[in-house]
């Protein structure tokens, strides 16, 4: 079967393997589409990996070893979470808790391939009126995106703001407008500002331009925004996102970062403010996720390319310009 492989640097490479055999309570799933992830970004740009990437994919089931409940030619999208299934956080469904956690694409071999090969556990049952795009989208894009929003309590005729318009921010823009309220969004890119005003947005920003503080209080009458996401993982974002909190306003940190201060008085007390992470979704938000997208919810808008699994080189070169929204690859 086919594989990419990154080599570090930037490069990619296609490369045979051997067809894996399921054994025990493995699943051997034929891929119909995997995303790139802002997170393949520092394997793919740096030392590269042993292991084949892809932690979003969506596929139909080839074969099975001794799986209780898939059969060949189930349609699955493929969770990336491998846990113990057993400890207290596997059991109230929060899989990123469990002390025993591994992550198919990086610790085993993942979706950007034709076929790959998890545990059973690691398949959600995706129903016949969705597309294998939109399953590879819900298990990182959408859930995480969808589960910072709503633990947000957003409410209709909210305005909130996002920073940050690559797939998780724009996901971010869709799930608060679908929840009724209005939404500001902050990038330097242009490219994924005109999608972001494709994409709903009633008021886009470019900090490299706009006095974006100046701004979203005048969008907001002077009271600061109902609540804040910061989607790039960047400390001047954040900071520029917590001062446009309005007091009692919640701030959510979903992109990757590493640095910030708070000042406890200023930034909590004072203005008793809310400032939460957020990870991923919980087992039981998958089905919220499915009704979203049944009724309507326009996930698939945010993909602008789709590659064959023997085009990657292409697609990453694409991926690392940012001037794309979400890329796929379909083995």
């Amino acid at each position: 079967m086919l594989v990419v492989r990154f080599l570090g640097q930037g490069r990619v490479a296609l490369e045979e393997m051997p067809l894996p055999e399921p054994q025990g309570e493995q699943v051997l799933v034929r891929v119909r589409a995997a995303a790139i992830c802002g997170t393949d970004r520092e394997n793919l740009e740096g030392p590269g990996q042993d292991t084949v990437p892809g932690h979003e994919s969506a596929g139909e089931v080839a074969a099975v070893g001794r799986a209780s409940r898939l059969r060949p030619g189930d349609r699955v999208a493929i969770n990336c979470h491998i846990t113990c299934g057993a400890c207290e956080h596997c059991l109230r469904g929060d899989l990123f808790f469990c002390p025993e956690l591994a992550i198919v694409g990086f610790d085993i071999h993942g979706g950007f391939a034709e076929y790959t090969l998890v545990p059973e556990a690691c398949c959600m049952p995706l129903p016949d009126d969705i597309s294998y795009d939109a399953g590879a989208l819900l298990v990182d894009m959408l859930g995480t995106a969808y589960r910072g929003v709503k633990r947000a309590g957003v409410l209709p005729r909210d305005r909130v703001a996002v920073w940050g318009a690559g797939p998780i921010g724009l996901s971010a823009l869709l799930v608060a407008s679908w929840l009724g309220a209005e939404v500001a969004v902050v990038d330097l890119n242009r490219y994924r500002q005109e999608m972001a005003r494709t994409l709903g947005a009633h008021l886009v920003l470019d900090p490299a331009q706009d006095d974006v503080h100046a701004a979203l209080m005048d969008w907001t009458h002077g009271r600061g925004v109902d609540a804040a996401f910061e989607c790039v993982g960047n400390e001047r974002a954040a900071a520029q996102a917590l001062q446009a909190v309005r007091n009692r306003g919640k701030m959510a940190f979903i992109g990757v970062s590493h640095h910030f201060a708070v000042n406890p008085w200023e930034d909590l007390i004072r203005r008793e403010l809310t400032l939460y992470g957020s990870r991923s979704f919980v087992l039981p938000e998958w089905d919220e996720m499915l009704s979203l997208v049944r009724r309507g919810l326009p996930v698939e808008a945010i993909v602008t390319h789709r590659f064959p699994l023997r085009e990657a080189e292409r697609a990453f070169a694409l991926f690392l310009s940012a001037q794309c929204g979400k890329v796929l690859l379909q083995p």
